[in-house]
């Protein structure tokens, strides 16, 4: 008789994403994968409303819904999806076991500067929400991102609801309650009990997650190349899903076939691991 544990992984896209996000991840087979769609994206284009409490509460009842109570449980999140993580780490504990975030949408930098320049970003997306959304994310990609993830990434935004897009942003930022900015986030962080695994690209940022979270929390930061961009899952999914098991299994939320599993995944194609990929859209 089998003796590994199932491992329910939550996968929850970014701003203006779809669970096809997460297409390139090979997960170890015995890990139960849930992605969840956003209200606003995807099928769920006009569903709302488009605030983070509300889709943080939605999350949550999606994974009350979908995984067994007591179940190992990884929430997984990429850039706003990491707001919502984030509330569900400190708001609802008991829906899982650890929280890992790529490049999320907190500690944004908070100057004077910073909120009139986003201000300015809001009004671009109040005017022409999928003009600004198609600007914004060409910014964000990097030569690691092959052409079909661009391709899928430029596709979801175009089927986000523009209304979605602004008020999201709004909601992660400039309004009454939100923790995206850095001197906001903590309000929130410092309230999480379960660990967290952070992707990020930069020292600074890294070290921006260590600081917001309680102490004695347990917090590792994997540091990914300053000429990654914000789709690190995408640009390197081996990678990506080698240090999420990786992390996993060393907090006994997976199993040591899994890392084995993961191994195998990396070999198939460790020629190509890291290398840099010169495409265009």
């Amino acid at each position: 008789m089998s003796s590994i544990i199932t491992t329910y992984a939550v996968l929850v896209h970014g701003w203006g994403g779809s669970p096809k996000t997460w297409e390139p991840v090979r997960w170890p087979e015995s890990w139960k994968v849930l992605a969840y769609t956003l209200p606003g994206h995807a099928e769920r284009a006009q569903e709302g409303p488009w605030t983070i409490p509300s889709a943080a509460e939605d999350l949550a009842a999606y994974i009350r819904e979908n995984v067994p109570a007591g179940a190992r449980t990884l929430l997984i999140a990429h850039s706003m999806g990491g707001q919502l993580s984030m509330l569900v780490n400190a708001d609802h504990p008991e829906l899982i076991d650890g929280e890992v975030v790529i490049d999320p949408a907190y500690n944004g930098d908070d100057s004077p500067a910073d909120v009139t320049d986003m201000r300015r970003t809001l009004n671009a997306f109040r005017a022409d929400p999928h003009g600004a959304m198609n600007t914004f994310i060409q910014g964000a990609f990097s030569t690691y991102l092959p052409t079909e993830s661009r391709q899928i990434i430029m596709k979801d935004a175009d089927r986000t609801n523009g209304r979605a897009l602004a008020d999201y942003f709004s909601s992660e930022y400039l309004e009454d309650g939100s923790f995206g900015l850095r001197g906001h986030t903590p309000e929130v962080a410092k309230r999480r009990t379960k660990p967290v695994l952070g992707l990020y690209t930069s020292q600074a940022r890294g070290g921006y997650e260590r600081d917001c979270n309680p102490d004695g929390l347990d917090v590792e930061i994997s540091l990914w190349e300053s000429d990654h961009g914000h789709f690190m899952h995408m640009e390197d999914p081996r990678r990506f899903a080698d240090e999420t098991v990786r992390w996993a299994a060393d907090h006994g939320l997976a199993d040591v076939a899994d890392v084995a599993e993961a191994d195998v995944d990396a070999d198939d194609d460790v020629a190509s691991a890291h290398r840099p990929l010169t495409t265009a859209i």
